[in-house]
């Protein structure tokens, strides 16, 4: 017998064990919304009575996606776990290769079957809003390097995709859309925001649009003008904008802080502007950051004048069409500021927490189909997060995953019945949840 430095065994054992005891409780929450008869409804059916249902596939699909996997190989981990089949009554998991196929099979029709899907989602999520609540859509492109033979390059040089996002307020994905990489973040905006608005149920209107730079466009603008759609878009510092900021001559404070190696003034202006084929006239914002880098130890030898000296000026500018009496220029710089955490951390979370930069198939139409199972996960993350408590609410897929999925458990049967046993400490969190999934089930 080897040597071990700690004085304990491992043997194998027969009972039915999962270290994601969690998990579980995630899939009835899936029931309670009633996913199934959803996939069933606007997916792709199968052909003959020998197929698997939609729902066989999309299944294993987000539970693998929840508890980590990073590419289709990974639902063997699913398949090998008998106590959560048992659990979830999962007779079938399909193969890497059997979902492969199946993605490339309907990759189109699955796309345009999630995307209805995902509208039925949609009131589920509005409702749990309040109704006085403003709806604010983020639009976002981000890239995903990939050595695909379907992918192109991108702007960045390196071949890849380039799909656009639209967060509903900060949580929610609205619309998106797979694109390939060769095509820029600023194509079809307009087209993108009609499709995402297009979502929304009667009865709810878009209030507020933010985007980066690439939407500066004034198709864009004089949409939302003509819909009654505030936006706060990233400008472009252009020769004409340019030459209205060194016309300004009066600046208003935003924020100043002062750092160990640097010292930080903003300051903020602001100008009507045209664009050349434009309707309307609309607001620009022009923030003025002063920031001086400090080597260490040296800030306490130099004068606010000298550190002022040293101050590098920068500029960025937002178009907004916001009236001046409900929204200041500063309030306006703010707003926009937030789309860093509602937008572009989601967006990381989708590619790191969810692991979608890792594409499956060398087939476009088939990467589509799995991206948009992919924003599907993330959105049934979303609303799953309203059974937790709220200290949880906040937690991102990978937080929840150390907390709630990977909890180890075992399933026994007596009387007829089987029962998921996990530690004490564990009990009251997971029936508080599947509480709330049964009330769910009811609505």
């Amino acid at each position: 017998m080897p040597q071990t430095l700690l004085n304990f065994r491992v043997e194998s054992t027969d009972e039915q064990m999962t270290p994601r005891a969690g998990v579980i409780v995630f899939g009835e929450y899936l029931k309670a919304i009633g996913l199934d008869r959803l996939c069933d409804r606007y997916l792709p059916r199968p052909k003959s009575n020998k197929g698997y249902d939609p729902f066989t596939f999309i299944q294993p699909l987000v539970l693998m996606l929840h508890a980590g996997g990073r590419s289709l190989e990974d639902l063997r981990e699913l398949e090998s776990d008998q106590a959560m089949r048992t659990l979830l009554h999962i007779e079938h998991v399909p193969k890497a290769d059997s979902t492969g196929k199946w993605l490339k099979r309907h990759g189109l029709l699955g796309v345009y079957g999630i995307e209805a899907l995902h509208r039925q989602l949609l009131k589920r999520y509005l409702k749990r809003l309040p109704e006085d609540e403003v709806l604010v859509l983020d639009i976002d492109a981000t890239l995903m390097q990939s050595y695909k033979s379907t992918a192109e390059p991108t702007y960045k040089s390196f071949p890849g995709y380039a799909p656009m996002i639209g967060h509903l307020n900060g949580g929610y994905v609205l619309h998106s859309e797979f694109r390939s990489g060769n095509i820029a973040p600023a194509d079809h905006n307009v087209h993108f925001v009609q499709r995402a608005v297009a979502q929304l149920p009667a009865g709810r209107r878009l209030r507020y649009l933010r985007a980066d730079s690439a939407s500066y466009q004034h198709a864009l603008f004089d949409w939302c003008e003509d819909h009654g759609i505030v936006y706060t878009i990233g400008a472009r510092l252009d020769g004409r904008v340019w030459e209205s900021i060194q016309e300004i001559t009066r600046w208003e404070a935003l924020d100043e802080r002062k750092g160990e190696h640097h010292f930080l003034k903003e300051e903020v202006a602001e100008f009507l502007h045209t664009m050349h084929e434009g309707k309307h006239a609309f607001r620009l914002i022009v923030v003025r950051k002063r920031v001086t880098p400090i080597l260490p130890a040296l800030e306490a030898l130099l004068s606010e004048e000298e550190k002022l000296a040293l101050a590098q000026e920068r500029y960025s500018v937002i178009a907004t069409n916001a009236e001046c009496e409900t929204m200041s220029a500063q309030e306006v710089v703010r707003f926009y500021r937030k789309r860093g955490d509602r937008s572009e951390n989601r967006i990381k979370e989708l590619k790191g927490g969810f692991h979608l930069d890792r594409l499956p198939s060398s087939d476009f139409i088939a990467n589509a189909f799995y991206f948009q199972i992919g924003i599907l996960a993330y959105n049934l993350f979303v609303l799953f997060k309203q059974t937790l408590q709220e200290s949880w609410k906040k937690h991102t897929i990978q937080t929840l995953r150390y907390k709630l999925y990977h909890i180890a458990g075992k399933v026994v049967r007596h009387a007829r019945q089987y029962a998921l046993k996990v530690n004490a400490a564990f009990v009251p969190i997971l029936e508080a949840i599947r509480h709330k999934s049964y009330r769910i089930s009811l609505e």
